[in-house]
């Protein structure tokens, strides 16, 4: 019988996770397909109903603009998801849907790998101190990239056109060195910064604003090769939590790539 897991979110026809994870299902001969779902606000309870339901779900990914929302439809939240306030992964037991954030280490062993050893701004200041950081964007995936980068950085700046949204996630995630700002003062914001994480859909900061020696991770898949780098290794944490087995995270990689390429 062959299984399922979902990908919630709007939108998800272009995301590269299905091809990622369904070479990582057929190289360790599991029966299951990755399935992306386009999902609206009003259809997101639906779409848990469902899982909830068929046991032949094994659970799902939730993206854009999910993230958030969908833990009030959940039975449990790992501490970790609970904390930070966003779920991208779900699993079952049994009718039980448990939230969990992959992000947070996608992120992490996403910034080490593309991190150079002249460039230690990249890894929140390396064994040296701690770096200034500005996230633009308040969602889903710029809390976890607060959360993962807030016990080692100096400051972290959250730049959101809801500033109410950027001063709850502060509030939430205990940010008391740095801040929220508003988006009319990115430019002096990301001016003062080392390291700069776009956690929104579009083209910021303009690359005209930057300086030779400050670093950006784009979380975009589709632009950057550290947003590829962060969706594998958010990808293969989720496929262990799913299958109880460890990631072929080279085949998910070579798939990736491959996807990417296509694209």
């Amino acid at each position: 019988m062959t299984s399922t897991v979902l990908l919630l979110g709007n939108p998800v026809s272009r995301s590269l996770s299905p091809a990622m994870q369904n070479a990582a299902f057929a190289a360790l001969g599991i029966d299951c397909h990755y399935e992306p779902r386009e999902v609206n606000a009003e259809g997101l309870a639906g779409a848990v109903a469902e899982l909830r339901a068929d046991e032949r779900i094994l659970g799902a990914n939730v993206t854009i603009p999910h993230k958030q929302s969908v833990l009030a439809l959940l039975d449990d939240l790992d501490l970790l998801a609970a904390r930070i306030g966003a779920v991208n992964t779900i699993t079952r037991q049994g009718a039980r849907l448990r939230g969990w954030n992959t992000d947070v280490v996608g992120f992490q062993r996403a910034l080490g790998e593309v991190t150079r050893a002249n460039t230690p701004t990249l890894s929140g200041g390396g064994q040296g101190g701690g770096s200034n950081v500005a996230i633009i964007g308040a969602g889903g995936a710029a809390r976890a990239v607060a959360a993962a980068l807030q016990p080692t950085a100096d400051q972290v700046w959250i730049i959101a056109r809801n500033l109410e949204q950027a001063r709850r996630l502060c509030t939430d995630l205990r940010i008391e060195r740095g801040g929220p700002v508003d988006l009319r003062h990115m430019r002096e914001t990301v001016a003062r910064v080392d390291l700069v994480v776009n956690a929104t859909p579009l083209d910021l900061p303009p690359a005209g604003w930057l300086r030779p020696e400050q670093s950006v991770f784009d979380l975009r898949s589709r632009r950057s090769a550290e947003g590829r780098a962060m969706l594998l290794h958010q990808g293969a944490a989720a496929f262990a939590l799913w299958t109880g087995r460890p990631a072929p995270i080279e085949v998910m990689r070579a798939a990736l790539n491959h996807q990417s390429v296509l694209a």
